[in-house]
């Protein structure tokens, strides 16, 4: 496995681009309207996987993740005591033949004996007839955090959804997204610096790519300079999440999660190994993960909290481009009213941290409730028509 952690791969892209990679189209999105932002509900049938009670003893639930195998839907997610991302914070996973019926969750992971962090979550990976299961690690809470710079992601492999082998380590760094298929076998991973490269303030987002079909290793470090992002420079970016999409011509888009109210945006036109320096778009998003994804029929989607307001995930909503350059369709897929039930630090209300994929000609998407529960929303793809 190699991994060039040297800052000089920080280095401006050879190409930019003066008009933002996307945009919502005018008027998609009314952000005077906090109630509804102008959008319609889409049916789905909504399932709890998850439900946390106080005599569980773990009452904090988030970073969903879904991947299909074996012709089995599997979903993992953090599994904490009461805060967000606190020593001995787990990962559980169940999975469904149908999308309805789930099994009960099983711990995934938790940190070794000795560790003083948390397990989080942070997806699936298929390979030929393996199932990988990826939690990021974390060390030494409360010092350095989330930012620690032995906090690194794990993989575990099944066969059968059941037994796992012992994890080994894929790449330093923060992550709740697994790896993700670009172009010709390439994969990408998106996360978070970890270590004195983010508490310095000289990089943001940790983009990686491997040519090796695992999801393991191989894996490399791109060139960005989010710097010379405008109008606000570094400043803007704090967890950035990526989470890219592929154009049908094979530009690469990501955007990043970020404190304007509006993602931010790169390319890379040579298949992940460089990418432009990020653009803000008009695309509203109140700083939280969101998801993007490919319908059957090629259209992209974008589901995430759009707002109004800065950490509002009151509204979860999917998005919808025929090109990935224009979004001009979008509904609510969980507006309802919804409170926690229990106090907890980093928690909050809302309908939040999506993942999705398509299946049985449904688009499944997996998301925590106030932090606290699991749900999984079924929508028909015929509904998008």
């Amino acid at each position: 496995m190699k991994i060039s952690t040297s800052i000089l791969v920080l280095l401006l892209p050879v190409f930019a681009s003066a008009a933002p990679p996307f945009h919502a189209a005018e008027g998609l999105f009314d952000l005077s309207n906090s109630k509804s932002l102008g959008l319609t509900a889409i049916a789905g049938e909504h399932k709890e996987i998850y439900h946390a009670t106080e005599q569980s003893g773990f009452r904090f639930s988030h970073h969903p993740g879904l991947i299909m195998f074996k012709d089995r839907l599997y979903c993992s997610w953090s599994n904490g005591r009461a805060h967000e991302d606190r020593p001995d914070q787990r990962v559980l996973y169940s999975s469904s033949a149908d999308g309805n019926i789930w099994s009960s969750p099983e711990v995934l992971a938790k940190p070794p004996e000795g560790v003083y962090g948390s397990c989080v979550a942070a997806g699936f990976h298929v390979h030929d007839d393996r199932l990988v299961a990826y939690y990021t690690l974390t060390h030494e809470y409360p010092t350095h955090n989330l930012h620690n710079k032995k906090n690194a992601v794990w993989a575990i492999t099944s066969r059968d959804g059941v037994n796992w082998s012992q994890p080994t380590k894929v790449a330093a760094g923060f992550y709740i997204e697994a790896p993700r298929l670009l172009s010709n076998g390439r994969l990408f991973l998106g996360g978070e610096h970890a270590g004195d490269i983010w508490k310095s303030h000289q990089a943001r987002m940790r983009l990686l790519y491997s040519d090796s079909a695992n999801g393991i290793d191989g894996w490399e470090q791109a060139a960005i300079d989010p710097t010379g992002a405008e109008p606000n420079g570094l400043k803007v970016f704090g967890y950035t999440e990526p989470c890219p999409f592929v154009r049908k011509d094979g530009t690469i888009v990501c955007p990043f999660r970020n404190q304007s109210g509006f993602l931010y945006v790169s390319v890379s036109r040579d298949n992940g190994k460089t990418w432009s320096v990020p653009q803000q778009t008009n695309f509203p998003d109140s700083m939280a993960r969101f998801s993007t994804g490919r319908l059957s029929d090629g259209r992209i989607y974008v589901i995430n909290n759009p707002g109004p307001g800065r950490m509002n995930r009151s509204l979860l909503t999917i998005a919808l481009s025929d090109d990935g350059v224009l979004f001009d369709r979008a509904w609510i897929i969980r507006a309802e009213p919804t409170t926690q039930r229990f106090n907890g630090k980093g928690k909050r209300d809302g309908w939040q941290y999506p993942s999705s994929l398509v299946w049985k000609n449904s688009l499944f998407v997996a998301y925590s409730v106030n932090k606290e529960d699991v749900a999984i929303t079924r929508i028909v793809l015929d509904l998008f028509d």
